[in-house]
């Protein structure tokens, strides 16, 4: 769903563009380092009903890019539609009850947030324009878990658990600069805390036997510390 959005919102931002005064409108490209903090114990229930709980420091660092178009509603506040695919993280847990067990996935999201920044007042140095700003946003992240990858003392053992996608609530906070290059164009440097919701498996698995899971591996969240460097154009 978020990935079609995206599509769509590209294919349509050049008609918007020209069908709405442009006055405010502004767009912009945007990529950075996407650092995760302790995703917490995530658990789940074996094929015979057993509780079983990992634990697990963090998710790595990864990568986000995407775009955003915005509107400035005043000289200070504007509103912005945003469009990020991080990808990148690595699910890596131990087992708490059988330590010599670990699980492994590969992690991704795709998320859609509606953002609002406050632009306090620009101050100038060496005839370049500065602008800092705070903000947020809420919006939709689509978390999908990779296949799990069961390993005995690091070696794997042939068990496969299926992963699954899920959308889950997201909300960010962030404080940046707006550094002017033209009149139009501004560098965007910002950091921001993005909790983007939890990750899950799927329950089918593979041992090599087919089986099924009681309960998917859940429970852990992502959440990430970022520094995304942005371009953008003011129409």
């Amino acid at each position: 769903m978020v990935r079609k959005f995206i599509l769509a919102l590209t294919l349509t931002i050049p008609s918007f563009a020209f069908a709405v005064d442009m006055d405010g409108i502004y767009i912009t490209a945007k990529g950075g380092l996407s650092k995760t903090f302790n995703a917490g114990e995530t658990n789940f229930n074996a094929e015979g009903g057993g509780f079983r709980s990992l634990e697990n420091e963090d998710l790595g660092t990864g990568t986000a890019f995407g775009f955003s178009v915005g509107k400035y509603l005043t000289n200070n506040l504007r509103l912005e539609l945003e469009a990020i695919k991080r990808t990148g993280y690595k699910y890596d847990a131990r087992s708490i009850q059988f330590t010599t067990f670990t699980e492994e996935a590969n992690i991704q999201t795709e998320s859609l947030f509606v953002n609002g920044f406050y632009d306090f007042q620009p101050f100038s140095i060496r005839n370049t324009a500065i602008t800092p700003y705070l903000g947020g946003g809420v919006g939709i992240s689509r978390n999908k878990m990779g296949t799990l990858k069961q390993k005995e003392n690091g070696v794997s053992d042939n068990a496969y658990i299926a992963g699954t996608t899920i959308d889950q609530f997201a909300y960010k906070l962030a404080a940046g600069t707006l550094v002017s290059i033209t009149e139009q164009m501004s560098l965007d440097v910002n950091y921001q805390y993005v909790n983007l919701g939890a990750f899950k498996s799927d329950t089918s698995f593979t041992t090599p036997a087919p089986g099924v899971l009681v309960r998917p591996f859940n429970g852990g969240d992502i959440k990430t510390q970022e520094l995304m460097i942005g371009l953008q154009y003011k129409f």
